[in-house]
């Protein structure tokens, strides 16, 4: 398998508008890896998982060609993660042309279908809602993906559980150390895991004051745990994504060797693992 971060930032993006802190100057005169878009990944160039009001400028960067997406996980509505406007144009002959067989699915929770209603029904069939339950597995084409509880500030917010036959990965951002019904059901279910991607929106903070996201030493915590649980290998890619510029931050140049010591990567818009 293969994930590609299209985009490693919390919603306010780094540099972040309107900001004039160190972490954003530094991103503004320096660039490159130092620049983040809101957190979007894509699954061996065929499964996409969030959309972001950035999605447009990361098909454009990194030629994806989105008539050949036809499937998208949503980890839950906060509009960093779910911008509905962008799919009112799949609507045939009044703003786009999509293929003949052209039929999107989008998969979440109930918290998708109010906001999509209009677009499906005017998208002639091309668009469709699926919703899915959490631990209830289902399928999507070659993959096998179970939505986990977590636990971040909407009403069912996701993390997913994808496998490709013998290989699985677990992508967990946006959330907090996992509830205990998720950590009941990775505890019975959970097949070995050779990448798992971790929410970082602390930076290097060793805690925080908040439950809703992670942070370089509670990332830590959760993979040490994981690994005694026997969710692990040692092969297993550890990667920290959803940065922000807001508490303990440093630029990618400086938060890469921390994260090194701890055994993790740090996530940048653009970067492809393999697993």
């Amino acid at each position: 398998m293969k994930i590609q971060y299209l985009g490693t930032a919390a919603a306010e993006g780094v540099p972040a508008l309107f900001c004039d802190c160190e972490v954003c100057r530094k991103a503004r005169a320096l660039r490159g890896k130092l620049v983040r878009t809101r957190s979007q990944a894509l699954i061996d160039d065929q499964l996409l998982i969030d959309y972001p009001p950035d999605a447009f400028s990361h098909f454009l960067t990194y030629k994806i060609d989105t008539t050949k997406i036809r499937n998208l996980l949503i980890t839950h509505v906060h509009e960093d993660h779910f911008y509905p406007p962008d799919f009112a144009y799949i609507r045939p002959h009044a703003f786009s042309t999509p293929p003949e067989d052209y039929k999107l699915r989008i998969y979440g929770s109930e918290d998708l279908v109010e906001p999509l209603a209009e677009a499906v029904e005017k998208s002639n069939g091309q668009l469709e809602v699926v919703v899915v339950k959490p631990f209830e597995p289902f399928e999507v084409g070659e993959y096998r993906v179970t939505a986990l509880k977590a636990t971040h500030g909407t009403a069912h917010p996701y993390i997913y559980l994808i496998e490709k036959g013998k290989t699985a990965m677990l992508y967990a951002n946006d959330t907090g150390i996992f509830p205990e019904e998720t950590i009941a059901y990775l505890s019975e279910h959970c097949p070995k895991l050779a990448l798992v991607s971790f929410d970082c929106t602390g930076g290097a903070a060793q805690d925080l004051s908040y439950d809703s996201h992670m942070c370089l030493g509670r990332a830590s915590y959760l993979r040490d745990e994981m690994d005694y649980a026997g969710f692990l290998t040692p092969k297993t890619i550890a990667v920290l994504t959803h940065f922000s510029h807001n508490g303990e931050q440093v630029s990618y140049d400086e938060f890469e060797d921390l994260a090194i010591n701890e055994g993790f990567l740090t996530a940048y818009d653009g970067m492809i693992a393999e697993f």
